[in-house]
């Protein structure tokens, strides 16, 4: 008996299935498995075709497999990518916020500055103020003294006309009203002196107007 007589049909379904597997596509037809079954091959090739067939259906659940494996690593690669955009806007919209909060900082500071500046030149206006009130203060202080001392009563001599201070001593009238105030004196000389001293000037100026004075 040939070994191998009526086996070509399912050699040549097995060297194609073979092709098929190598190139990673497999025939989902089962029926190889019909054919091992008949009495038309050798138990030999029916019994290396029922293991080529099973050997197949478990390189297309393997392959089924992966492709799962493969299409839930693509799930996670897009979950990753959209929690990765995510995290990215949320970069983008801190990055936002933190400028804007430098830039409203950088407002601030340099309004700070400008009412430093106004509040420095305000206290010193106001320190300029106060010292011209103490001068003031002082200076009223001084003229109310000077105005005490020449409310009082002087004592003059009738003659010279000298006053006597304080201390008991006779001061020349323009040197005390010069140390009691702020008169400041000039020389002149009234009609009646001018007429008793200088008559032919006072007759030049006034000639024969009324002596009264």
């Amino acid at each position: 008996m040939d070994y191998f007589a009526g086996s070509e049909n399912i050699l040549d379904y097995l060297i194609l299935a073979v092709k098929n597997a190598a190139a990673n596509t497999f025939d989902p037809d089962k029926s190889i498995f019909e054919m091992a079954k008949t009495d038309k091959y050798p138990e030999q090739i029916t019994d290396l075709a029922e293991s080529f067939g099973m050997m197949i259906v478990k390189l297309e659940a393997r392959e089924l497999l992966l492709e799962q494996t493969i299409q839930e690593l693509q799930n996670v690669h897009q979950q990753l990518k959209q929690e990765l955009q995510k995290k990215q806007d949320a970069a983008s919209a801190l990055q936002k916020e933190r400028n804007q909060l430098e830039d409203l900082v950088r407002e601030r500071r340099g309004e700070i500055v400008k009412s430093n500046h106004k509040l420095q030149i305000e206290i010193l206006s106001r320190k300029r103020i106060e010292e011209e009130r103490e001068q003031l203060i002082f200076e009223i202080t001084e003229a109310l003294t000077r105005m005490k001392q020449l409310k009082r009563l002087l004592p003059i001599c009738p003659s010279c006309k000298n006053i006597r201070d304080d201390e008991g001593y006779w001061n020349n009238l323009e040197v005390y009203l010069g140390k009691h105030s702020n008169a400041e004196f000039s020389h002149g000389i009234c009609r009646s002196c001018m007429k008793k001293l200088y008559p032919e000037r006072y007759e030049r100026l006034y000639g024969k107007q009324s002596d009264a004075i």
